[in-house]
This record gives C-alpha cells, sequence and structure tokens, in this order.
C-alpha cells in the first residue's frame, strides 16, 4: 500500500464522513478489477492452449499396438509407477510450497515443464525405433518394457511440476476473481481450438490409412507408427518451446506469506474443512473408471477415428456459449452450482446414447451401435449438449480450485496452493492408478485384441459391447456418483463474494509487508 494511499485514508478517517469513508474502503476491496494486460492475455492463451498441443490420447494406441507391451506387464507398471506417482506428487509438492523466489513460488518451475519435458517425450515416442522390429513385436522382451517404465516415470515427475505449477501459478496470475475468470474464459475457448489440431491431424491420418485411402501399398500397422513418431516429438519441442517462453513473461500477482507454512500445517487443512474435503472426495470417485474412452470405442468399435470430430460440426455454433456466458452466469449463482451442473448436464446424456445405440438394431439384425451411420445423428446431438455446457465446465473446474485456494487464504492467513493441488492429485491419482492397474485386465477379460486395429481386423463382438458400454453408460454412471459429495461443499454465492472482499483489504497490507521486508533487507 502506497504512503500517499495511506496519508489519504487516515485523512479521511479522521475528517470524512461515515459516507465518505464506506465508498473509499469499497472501492479498497472492488472484486472486480482488471490487472492482467492485453499482451499478458495473449500470452497466457498461446500457453495454456500448448499444455495441450500434444497427442498425448493416443498412448493407448502406442503402447498397445506400436511399442507392443503386453497387458499383464502395463498392469504391473501401473502398480509400480502408483506408487512412484503418489511419492514424487508429496516430494515436488513440499519443495514447491517452500519457494519463495523473486520470480514467485510457480515461474521457475514453469521452465521444468518446457524444453527439458519435450526432449524426453521425443524420445518416448521415437522409442519404437531404439528397437529391431522383431523385439517391437516381442511383447514379452524386458529391455523395452524397462524403457517404457523409465521414461513414463520420468515424464510422471516432469508432469508433476507443471500441474502444481501451473496450477498454482494460475491462482495468483490475478487476485480479482472475475479478471481470472475473463482470462479463463478466452484461453480456453482458444485451446479448445488450437490443441485439437495434433488430434485431428492423427486422426485423420489414421483413418485414411486403416481405410486404405492413403499408403495403400505399405502396411497399416508400419505409417501408424510413422505417423505418431513424427506428430508426437514435433508437438513436444512446440510445446516445450512454448512454455519455456512463457515462462520468461509470466507474472505472479498475489504475494505470499513471508513465513513458510509447515507441510503438516497445510496438510491438515484438507482433511479439516469441509469445502476442501468434499472436492476431494468428489474430485477421488470421479477419477474412477475404466481408461476405454468414447474416441477408443470410435476407433476400435467403428474404425473411425475422425467420427467425433464429424459428428461435432454442428456443435461448433453452439460451444461459445458457456465461455461467453460464464462472467454473467458467475453473478447470479454460486461455482460450486455451475461446477456440478455442467458436470451433469455434460455426461449424463451419455445413458440415453448407450440405450440407442445397444437395444436398437438395423435391418442386419446387428445393434445400431455397431455403424456409422446410426449412430452419428444421436452422436451429434450428444456433441451440441457437451459442447453448450463446455465452457461453464472447464471454467468451473479451474475456478473451484482457486476459490478453495483463496478459502485458504482467507481462513488461515497464507497460501497452499502446492499443497493443495498435491493432495488434489493425490486424492485424484489413487483411483487414476488403480483404474490403470485394472484396464488392462478389463481387456483381457473382454477378449481384447492388441493387433486387431493396426491390421484392420473387428474387435470380437464381446469385446464390442463392452467397449461401447465402458465408453457411455459406465462413464456416465461415475461422474453422476462423483458429484454426489459436491453436496458438502458450503462455499455459497455470499460467502465468496464476501471472502473476496475482505482478502483484497488483506492482500494490500501483506504487500506493504513483504515490501518493507525487502527495504530492510536492501538496507542491510
Amino acid at each position: 500500500m502506497s504512503r500517499i494511499l495511506m496519508d489519504e485514508i487516515t485523512y479521511l478517517a479522521a475528517h470524512g464522513t461515515d459516507e465518505e469513508v464506506r465508498k473509499k474502503l469499497g472501492s479498497m476491496v472492488k472484486t472486480d478489477r482488471r490487472v492482467v494486460s492485453r499482451k499478458e492475455t495473449v500470452g497466457y492463451m498461446l500457453f495454456d492452449a500448448n499444455n495441450g498441443f500434444n497427442i498425448d490420447g493416443h498412448k493407448s494406441l502406442f503402447t498397445d499396438s506400436i511399442l507392443k507391451i503386453d497387458l499383464g506387464k502395463q498392469s504391473l507398471f501401473n502398480a509400480i509407477g502408483g506408487v512412484w506417482d503418489i511419492v514424487d506428487d508429496m516430494l515436488i509438492g513440499s519443495v514447491i510450497e517452500k519457494t519463495r523466489t523473486r520470480w514467485g513460488k510457480f515461474v521457475p518451475y514453469l521452465f521444468l515443464a518446457g524444453i527439458p519435458s519435450a526432449l524426453v517425450s521425443c524420445v518416448y515416442w521415437l522409442l519404437p525405433a531404439l528397437f529391431s522390429q522383431a523385439h517391437v513385436d516381442d511383447l514379452n522382451y524386458l529391455p523395452k518394457f524397462f524403457a517404457f517404465m523409465l521414461l513414463e516415470m520420468v515424464l510422471e515427475g516432469f508432469s508433476t511440476f507443471k500441474g502444481i505449477s501451473v496450477g498454482g501459478y494460475l491462482s495468483t496470475i490475478t487476485p480479482y476473481p472475475s479478471d481470472r475468470r475473463r482470462l479463463l474464459a478466452i484461453s480456453k475457448y482458444f485451446t479448445i481450438i488450437y490443441s485439437r489440431i495434433p488430434d485431428m491431424v492423427i486422426e485423420f491420418l489414421l483413418d485414411f490409412i486403416t481405410n486404405g485411402i492413403l499408403f495403400k501399398d505399405r502396411s497399416s500397422a508400419e505409417m501408424i507408427k510413422m505417423s505418431l513418431m513424427i506428430v508426437g516429438p514435433f508437438t513436444a519441442l512446440i510445446s516445450g518451446a512454448v512454455t519455456t517462453w512463457y515462462a520468461t513473461v509470466a507474472k505472479e500477482r498475489v504475494h505470499q506469506s513471508i513465513e513458510k507454512p509447515k507441510l503438516s500445517q497445510t496438510l491438515k487443512i484438507v482433511f479439516t474443512n469441509r469445502p476442501v474435503l468434499a472436492y476431494m472426495i468428489s474430485n477421488s470417485l470421479g477419477a474412477f473408471g475404466t481408461g476405454v474412452s468414447t474416441n477408443n470405442y470410435y476407433r476400435w468399435v467403428l474404425f473411425m477415428t475422425t467420427f467425433e470430430t464429424i459428428a461435432g460440426i454442428p456443435s461448433v455454433f453452439f460451444q461459445p456459449i458457456g465461455f461467453s456466458k460464464y462472467n454473467e452466469l458467475s453473478k447470479r449463482f454460486s461455482t460450486k452450482t455451475l461446477y456440478m451442473v455442467s458436470q451433469v448436464f455434460a455426461k449424463s446424456f451419455y445413458i440415453p446414447v448407450w440405450l440407442y445405440g445397444r437395444f436398437l438394431k438395423g435391418k442386419d439384425g446387428k445393434p445400431f451401435f455397431t455403424n456409422r451411420w446410426a449412430m452419428l445423428p444421436v452422436t451429434a446431438v450428444w456433441e451440441i449438449i457437451y459442447a453448450t455446457f463446455w465452457g461453464v465446465k472447464s471454467i468451473s473446474a479451474d475456478e473451484i480450485g482457486n476459490e478453495l485456494n483463496d478459502y485458504i487464504e482467507w481462513k488461515y492467513g497464507y497460501r497452499s496452493e502446492a499443497t493443495l493441488s498435491m493432495a488434489g492429485t493425490i486424492f485424484g491419482k489413487i483411483p487414476n492408478r488403480i483404474n490403470g492397474i485394472l484396464e488392462p485386465l478389463y481387456k483381457k477379460w473382454i477378449g481384447y485384441d492388441q493387433s486387431a486395429y493396426p491390421e484392420k481386423r473387428p474387435q470380437p463382438e464381446k469385446a464390442q459391447r463392452w467397449i461401447f458400454a465402458m465408453a457411455t453408460i459406465i462413464t456416465a454412471a461415475v461422474v453422476l456418483i462423483g458429484v454426489a459429495p459436491m453436496f458438502g461443499y458450503n462455499i455459497d454465492k455470499g460467502m465468496r463474494d464476501e471472502m473476496y472482499k475482505e482478502l483484497n483489504a488483506r492482500r494490500a497490507a501483506t504487500a506493504q509487508k513483504i515490501n518493507e521486508a525487502y527495504e530492510e533487507g536492501a538496507e542491510q
């Protein structure tokens, strides 16, 4: 707080009317200021979009059918990796939580999510070229498995640094929630367009290859491998370069307390505060699943990876609604309400999709879910519903985390972004790792054939039925169960608005203390 402002407040307190004092205090705790510049907004848009500028969504195809890691060994690795995942979360979260630098608490670690992470990712996608074809085809070749396991664990470490740093940084980029929501709305709308480019390139390549449109004179398995080995490293390097650049211009505007909180103190917060615990439990339950997505269904059953893209063309006109209306909706509803409603509406439509595809049949007696044309209209309707709520869903998911970080600061006087992020990821990663252990076993149980897709052979009928169910109705059931604990999240709109008014006044005082501490240090 500047000396001029302090003198003005002191004078008003001594000589001003009650109304003048009230107006001045009201201006100091205003919650709708804009401090993130246009240049920074564009920079964050590029940074956020490049976080998803990859083909990681095709890793299961790469692992199963290109690198050819045995399903049983995948399950074993996911058990080992799950332990490492939790250990490295705790270690890295503790390190970040105690960090205080002139650049901020999180910005220094964004560099690790840049070029270093990109180089390791390049090696990962090029693994099939490091072994002979005979060893690649051998599901049980141990050197290949150990190399895969090592790179996965290193990438997990980089991912943890990135996830905790990015999540914490977002809650410090601006102290004003409306400014943050504006930034999220713009960046996330840009992200869904830009970050889809690598996926679309791969999807069209895969469809052209498996449907005999491109490279007819070469084996489909060989060309799928080449596509992944080229696009994977390319996108990793682009994403890494943008992340490294943004780390040089990123700013943190919400100051940390001078004192560094103990890890035991901040972990205790998770289990003793109702909204934090409710969100963590919800996040954990919602993370359970089979690991089989609609994209897997489109690829393995319909042999059309671009099916979602084509069916989603009409949804383009509905996609901006949630993004453009979020700030307006947040003035009327709590973050919790927006989060719960958007989560439920976005996924519950999977239930009628499953009923339609599973029990209606064509003239050939086959269920609709095996027919592209039969599934196209119902998928298009689902894409419209999903797109309409997508903006609210994606922004509110981030805002819940930011709101909890601010809630902790409001209640305890210090921020614990890294520890909260670490706890959240552990709550989510435990079920994810359980999923990872069970997913290969599910595939074995349903009769999934690892070589069928690249060799252009259909999956067995039993596998097809379960793939469709896992991608639709089972996913919907998991989402509905996962949202239920959020009824215990007790930060309503009134509490949220009052919290930010008080926080803005406190932050001005904290900034003054930090400035004084730096000045004293400079004098010494």
